[in-house]
């Protein structure tokens, strides 16, 4: 439908989730010959495996004022751009009797710091509308959150890559790069066990959880802190909006629905292989125990399964067991140590793909002197 500018360089993505998905279709945008490679189906990774939420940031905007704003700002594109993706729910925030009684209004000023829309509500109203939740409720504040289906949202990325005369190699696993006098300029793939080689002018290792395992194979370092959720759905919907906890982020503290099912989790625990097994029996026991706090008849909910994913977190420089790890993307220029046009992009969440694209693309362009605008915030021309 549209063709690749000529002369533009031939960047390869690697990682097909919402990350890579999403630095594929800025790519093409921009006009770059672009080639996305992903190791099983786009989004088979972290990206399908979460709450599926599209936040409105104020889950974070006390502990990271500046990366909920973004959160708000991303939510309001993601929807304009790929409305068929999106469900504008709502959200509720509940503050429990023994929840700390000055989170709530911390959390209304940082909301106003971040131009997030909340406003407190009525306990009688919470409980008019959402039934299942516990009786002791001390404060209740609306917010704009919203769900993303994974599986529209990797459909209409995939169509608008190729439309604009991007390759998707999925079930392409990279098992070598390569490079020739400090720079990167080719990978191997393999494939139904046949290996090719495809020279490219710029690589972005956007693996997510397996970017660390992706830069190695070129003697290059990424840290990352590996989390790994999980969470686990019930049968009926307990939920009409996503359910959060008004206090610090942690563990069981959000119920989203999905359909005619509903979803609780989740869990945080530091793993070190980003194929880490699934949910153990111990943590359905802690997500159930745990989600009797805020609906006190969740056993009546028959439960039938679970999900576990593994988030890849920029590692911090000094750990504050009191909050959780930040957010907040990183973009790592590898030219610093001794690797030109080889960037890694990192961390982040799933509403905030297009952002981490935005960036990694831009420091891209800047490596080859190209300065054409991001246009990834438009609404696609393919709606």
């Amino acid at each position: 439908m549209f063709e690749i500018k000529k002369g533009m360089p031939r960047i390869i993505v690697i990682g097909g989730g919402a990350t890579g998905c999403g630095v594929a279709r800025d790519l093409v945008l921009r006009g770059y010959n672009t080639t996305l490679v992903e190791s099983g189906n786009l989004g088979s990774g972290t990206s399908s495996r979460s709450h599926g939420m599209l936040q409105s940031g104020a889950r974070y905007v006390v502990t990271e004022t500046s990366f909920a704003a973004e959160c708000y700002r991303e939510r309001n594109i993601i929807s304009k751009i790929f409305p068929e993706a999106v469900d504008l729910i709502g959200g509720l925030f509940i503050s429990l009797l023994n929840d700390p009684e000055d989170y709530p209004e911390q959390f209304l000023k940082c909301c106003e710091t971040a131009k997030i829309p909340t406003n407190e509500i009525s306990i009688s109203e919470v409980l008019k509308s959402e039934n299942e939740l516990s009786k002791n409720i001390s404060r209740a504040f609306r917010v704009p959150d919203a769900l993303i289906y994974p599986s529209k949202l990797f459909g209409l990325l995939a169509k608008e890559i190729r439309a604009y005369g991007g390759k998707i190699l999925t079930n392409h696993e990279v098992v070598s790069i390569k490079e020739t006098n400090g720079v990167a300029n080719s990978i191997v793939v393999s494939h139904n066990e046949v290996k090719t080689k495809i020279e490219c002018d710029g690589i972005i290792n956007a693996a997510g959880p397996w970017a660390s395992k992706v830069a190695k194979l070129i003697n290059q370092n990424v840290e990352l802190q590996l989390t790994r959720g999980c969470g686990i759905f019930f049968r009926g919907q307990l939920v009409k909006k996503a359910i959060n906890r008004c206090r610090i982020p942690n563990n069981n503290d959000i119920m989203c629905p999905s359909g005619e099912e509903s979803l609780w989790g989740t869990t945080s625990e530091v793993v070190y292989d980003p194929d880490t097994p699934e949910t153990r029996p111990e943590e359905v026991i802690e997500l159930i125990q745990g989600a009797q706090e805020l609906f006190p008849n969740i056993k009546n909910y028959k439960s039938f399964r679970t999900w576990s994913g593994v988030r890849p977190l920029v590692k911090p420089k000094n750990i504050n067991k009191n909050l959780p790890v930040s957010r907040s993307h990183l973009v790592i220029d590898h030219k610093e140590t001794g690797l030109d046009n080889f960037l890694t992009v990192c961390g982040g969440a799933l509403t905030t793909h297009r952002l981490m694209a935005e960036d990694v693309v831009n420091k891209l362009g800047d490596k080859f002197g190209i300065n054409t605008p991001c246009s990834s915030h438009i609404t696609s021309l393919l709606n």
